[in-house]
């Protein structure tokens, strides 16, 4: 099992949505600017899925914050911020965020599994795609839950089991790309590797066998085996993993089939309408809402 300090060092070094954006690092506003226009693009029902205005007038905790932009529209909508994240460099981004869109919240850098809060400190508490990668998911729930007010909200965000995403595009063919690459002889890899050379994040280390969960956590974001870790969950289990919440209502997202296509064709108006019909039902995303009574 990684520890809390490798996963702190990938995700500091790798902040999600950071590769896309970083040839306009040089100019911020158009850094940060990009990065909002792509992820309203890739998911355009962000804000009514995540139910964002519930946090308006709301203490808030946003814990892990990535490159902030979820903060931002929490801020956005009112919320009484306070974000934290593991990796410092998430921190400052989303802070430089903040700055540049003369936001106000609190920062601080903290652990998941163990929040620097009292009991019910929070009357809402969201946090997005984060819990899954903490070596101890369930300790990350039980801290949601102890500092969440009575009455309280949260919305989190984790990865799907039941998802045709996970099933075919991870299980099935990186799966089985993951298969052929560790089996393969060095002499017929190599060649390979040569013309695809991120495959090479696919192998795994000498003397170490391809394992399951070597294929979810190259296959759930980026990097190949350099992610740590991560978990995917049902909706069975999800209810399991935060037991002492009720009134569970599920959104499953995943992003929209070709969203840079300023002028789609018909076909791909059509393959759109297909992909958001596939996602409402077993999308890759699966979004929790929850009460602590």
């Amino acid at each position: 099992m990684p520890s809390l300090t490798e996963v702190k060092d990938y995700w500091n070094t790798h902040p999600a949505g950071y590769a896309e954006v970083k040839h306009l690092q040089q100019n911020r506003l158009a850094f940060f600017d990009e990065r909002d226009r792509q992820t309203q693009q890739l998911y355009p029902r962000l804000d009514d899925e995540y139910e964002f205005a519930r946090a308006k007038n709301k203490l808030t905790l946003e814990l892990g914050c990535g490159m902030g932009y979820n903060a931002q529209r929490l801020a956005q909508h009112g919320a009484r911020l306070v974000v934290m994240d593991l990796a410092p460099n998430a921190v400052r981004l989303t802070r430089e965020r903040f700055t540049l869109r003369r936001l106000p919240a609190q920062f601080l850098i903290a652990d998941a599994e163990h929040l620097p809060f009292k009991t019910e400190t929070f009357e809402m508490i969201f946090s997005s795609g984060v819990i899954h990668h903490s070596p101890d998911t369930q300790a990350a729930a039980d801290e949601i839950v102890r500092t969440l007010r009575h009455d309280g909200e949260s919305t989190v965000m984790i990865y799907h089991r039941d998802s045709i995403w996970f099933w075919w595009d991870i299980t099935f063919k990186l799966g089985g790309l993951m298969l052929v690459l560790n089996t393969l002889p060095n002499f017929l890899r190599e060649p390979v590797l040569q013309r695809v050379p991120r495959w090479r994040d696919l192998i795994a280390p000498k003397g170490q066998r391809l394992k399951f969960n070597d294929v979810i956590r190259s296959g759930t974001d980026f990097g190949g085996l350099q992610n740590p870790l991560s978990r995917v969950y049902s909706k069975q289990t999800a209810r399991q993993l935060f037991k002492d919440l009720t009134d569970f209502r599920f959104v499953t997202e995943f992003h929209t089939y070709r969203p840079f296509d300023q002028n789609p064709s018909a076909l791909t108006r059509f393959i759109r309408k297909f992909v958001d019909w596939a996602n409402a039902r077993w999308g890759w995303f699966l979004i929790i809402h929850a009460h602590k009574r």
